[in-house]
């Protein structure tokens, strides 16, 4: 259903945005995927190929709105047709309000609201040019921090997120193109953005492991499995955020899914570590 389609994806690089992009390349479509990380999007780019599939990269600063507009007019004029558009790309920078600099509650504007917003505006102009009147569909991810936009910065910029979701469904009622939320709870891949370094060590060593932590990093591959093996029940994976983004794209044109929530079974509404 999805073979021979096109599709951008932003925040490629790693972590959810890099199992979206896998998972969509193996149901056959040409993802077009960017990031800031070359060598990981290189990285990516080649298990896409030698698993069968077709990739195509560009690394930037999504901050400038200017390349992420060219890079997807880029796919659609290399395939002929922009099919689906996934606004992944996110960024958290830890701290309540009164504490956050200026600067940080600017950067994630920019990357959380802002970038969404010029990709989503680039991919609506691309679809109409489709052939045939050929559907589209926007895929946002948010997140479950959306539902308490009281708990910090981040969590407002992601209630921003759904609230566009709301306003481009009603601005498109009238065309083909469909737009989806989703709203991923606790994810192993990402969510020790959000945690305190000395955190990250004692929990590393709890399951065995000793690790060096950065506030902001990106938790080490092996820390993760064993974090989902210990506690499988409380993380969902990117793999698990991928299998979502498929299934409300193989909806027929009649079924819309607006919004999806998705947490492990033991997380409850408002209480994750999601990005």
């Amino acid at each position: 259903m999805l073979n021979h389609k096109t599709a951008v994806i932003t925040g490629a690089s790693s972590g959810i945005g890099r199992a979206i992009a896998s998972q969509l390349a193996a149901e056959g479509v040409h993802v077009f995927i960017t990031g800031r990380s070359q060598e990981q999007l290189e990285d990516l780019k080649s298990q896409i190929e030698q698993s069968g599939g077709q990739a195509t990269y560009s690394a930037f600063d999504l901050r400038d709105t200017g390349k992420l507009q060219s890079f997807i007019h880029q796919a659609r004029e290399q395939t002929g047709h922009l099919d689906i558009m996934v606004n992944n790309a996110g960024l958290h920078i830890h701290g309540n309000i009164v504490d956050t600099q200026v600067d940080d509650w600017r950067e994630m504007i920019d990357v959380n609201i802002v970038a969404l917003l010029a990709g989503s505006q680039a991919a609506v102009h691309e679809m109409r040019l489709n052939e045939g009147s050929v559907p589209g569909h926007i895929i946002n991810i948010s997140s479950g921090n959306a539902y308490e936009p009281g708990r910090d910065f981040y969590s407002a910029t992601k209630h921003m997120v759904n609230a566009i979701g709301q306003a481009l469904t009603h601005e498109l009622a009238k065309e083909p193109i469909q737009v989806t939320t989703i709203l991923p709870g606790a994810v192993a891949t990402n969510f020790g953005r959000n945690l305190e370094p000395e955190t990250v060590v004692e929990l590393a060593r709890k399951l065995g492991m000793e690790v060096e932590f950065n506030q902001g990093d990106h938790l080490p591959e092996e820390l993760i499995a064993r974090i989902r093996g210990a506690m499988g029940q409380t993380f969902l994976s990117g793999d698990d955020i991928a299998r979502a983004v498929v299934y409300a794209l193989q909806q027929p044109q009649n079924v819309v899914v607006r919004e999806l929530y998705l947490t492990a079974p033991n997380v409850y509404l408002g209480n994750d570590f999601s990005m």
